[in-house]
């Protein structure tokens, strides 16, 4: 047998009880992934989200060992920055499974060869680890340790040592991995950065090289472990998505979602899950750890708190992407950023009509929110998205969040209409009613109507005029968090405030078009509120 390397070690005397407590966890550490990260790192944490991970991390194991026959082959995992997802599936998983599978060939890459190496140094340093050894390597009962082979002086490429033939090949997108064959492929973030990601370019040849390269290695009854901080809908994960969606005879990748902060809502059925998909986006049906919505991944390190006020100094479109791994275009569909010119205020006393809009919701935490546009036209023929007020609250919150709104709008404008929607049903009516009626005893205009129409039609008419130059935004704090929603829709996850700007759009424009363009001296703006169409 040829002489592995290994660090050395101390030998002292232990009482029998210690023996067995030692034997114990060995035995475990051998046989379940958890443990051996534990056994190996006795300050590893393992907060619900890692221990949910590693499960399915044991079951790619499974699909190695059983040659095809269990567990799962196409692993993909999307969660958040510094959530530990390298130090498991990169650095301990692989040197686990050598340890179990002595033969196991596997090809790291990233999306440079030095990260992909320093994982490589990981696993490495690992194997030689005098906790390593007492459990697959000369300090164990194995006729045949695992060692690191004695000319394997490499962080790149190692392998262990004769008489077993595995071993791990680290390398960087784009290099070359020809000849080389593998059980097991991780690619472990294979973009660097969001403008890697953004580039058509880059995610082309990423793809190419995933294709061409990196899967053509793979050995039968082999497994792919991918795992990505989002950047970009189209980046490797969403195009393996969307395949997953197109094409039956395509990978079917097990993904593991899991957000920094828990939705609100899930598809509702496997129908529209796959149409989302299409976009290049994974939702499962409900959250994996039975979270409710607005909890924190990992609330001992990174809690609601810390992940708001992240939210809060990082604009929505990076917090959706990498921490919620809702990653939507810049680029927009319905609505693009230039099509907005800012002004420093509405339309004053030229107001034609003005409503305020709210697209009611009733949970609180990171699920849907309460959103209300003021919008009006005034004569110069411009619309004025003049505030945006949003809010995650309780019904009973959102009910004052719209009498204090309102007021405030009542001391700034005077009485406009207040609009909200009214559910089907006669549950719906109901509660609209009490909503007029809560309204009304605080000396405000409330009016209800039912909402018809899907909500990319509702948005087109406001669409239209934006790209026109006819849509005016009023300079506010709120206006970057409105426009990341405006151009993410309707791919983007949240679309309360494109909703309450287009329906508020569309009843300022019907307004408009009945009331008499008469001039101020006439008739005054409440006299013109006092014959609105409600």
């Amino acid at each position: 047998m040829v002489a592995g390397l290994r660090s050395p070690v101390t030998r002292t005397q232990v009482s029998p009880a210690v023996a067995q407590a030692e034997k114990a966890r060995r035995v475990l550490a051998r046989r379940n992934f958890l443990r051996f990260c534990q056994y190996v790192d006795p300050r590893y944490e393992t907060p619900a989200h890692i221990q949910y991970v590693a499960e399915k991390l044991q079951q790619v194991a499974l699909f190695i060992e059983s040659r095809g026959q269990e567990g799962i082959s196409r692993l993909m995992i999307e969660m958040p920055p510094r959530h530990g997802k390298s130090e498991m599936a990169s650095r301990k998983f692989p040197a686990w499974l050598m340890g179990r599978r002595p033969d196991t060939r596997v090809i790291l890459a990233s999306y440079g060869a030095d990260l992909a190496s320093k994982h490589s140094r990981e696993v490495r340093n690992l194997i030689m680890s005098q906790r390593y050894q007492a459990l697959f390597g000369g300090l164990s009962s194995k006729d045949e340790p695992v060692e690191l082979s004695a000319d394997s002086r490499s962080v790149a490429a190692w392998d262990v040592a004769a008489p077993h033939r595995g071993g791990m090949v680290a390398v960087g997108v784009g290099g070359g991995i020809t000849g080389l064959g593998a059980d097991l492929l991780i690619l472990d973030d294979l973009f660097k950065n969001r403008e890697e990601a953004e580039s058509e370019g880059r995610r082309e040849f990423v793809d190419d090289w995933y294709k061409s390269s990196a899967y053509t290695r793979l050995e039968q009854y082999s497994a792919i472990i991918l795992f990505f901080t989002r950047w970009h809908p189209d980046d490797q994960a969403g195009r393996l998505i969307k395949r997953m969606a197109e094409d039956a005879a395509t990978d079917q990748w097990d993904v593991v979602f899991l957000p920094a902060l828990a939705l609100g809502d899930y598809p509702a059925s496997l129908d529209a899950q796959r149409e989302k998909m299409r976009d290049g986006v994974f939702l499962p049906l409900a959250d994996p750890l039975h979270r409710p919505a607005g909890a924190a991944l990992w609330p001992g390190r990174f809690d609601e708190k810390w992940l708001e006020d992240k939210k809060a100094n990082i604009d929505l479109y990076e917090f959706e992407a990498l921490y919620q791994q809702l990653p939507y275009s810049r680029e927009g569909g319905f609505f693009k950023r230039e099509w907005f010119m800012f002004v420093d205020s509405g339309p004053g006393k030229g107001v034609l009509a003005r409503v305020r809009y709210w697209d009611k919701a009733s949970t609180q935490g990171a699920g849907a929110y309460t959103s209300g546009a003021r919008v009006s036209k005034g004569k110069d023929g411009f619309y004025y998205i003049e505030h945006i007020a949003r809010d995650q609250v309780s019904p009973g919150k959102r009910d004052e969040m719209m009498v204090r709104i309102g007021k405030e709008d009542y001391e700034e404008c005077g009485p406009i209409w207040i609009y909200h929607p009214q559910d089907p049903g006669s549950a719906g009516v109901d509660s609209a009613m009490a909503t007029n009626a809560i309204l009304s005893e605080a000396g405000l205009l409330g009016t209800f109507e039912p909402i018809s129409g899907d909500k990319e039609v509702r948005a087109g008419p406001l669409s239209s005029a934006a790209q026109s130059g006819k849509v005016r935004l009023v300079r506010g704090a709120w206006n970057n968090a409105f426009l990341d929603e405006l151009i993410a829709f309707p791919k983007g996850h949240y679309k309360d405030q494109v909703d309450s700007a287009a329906d508020a759009y569309n009843t300022v424009r019907e307004m408009a078009a009945i009331l008499p363009p008469v001039p101020d001296q006439i008739i005054t703006y409440e006299e013109r509120v006092s014959i609105s169409p409600v």
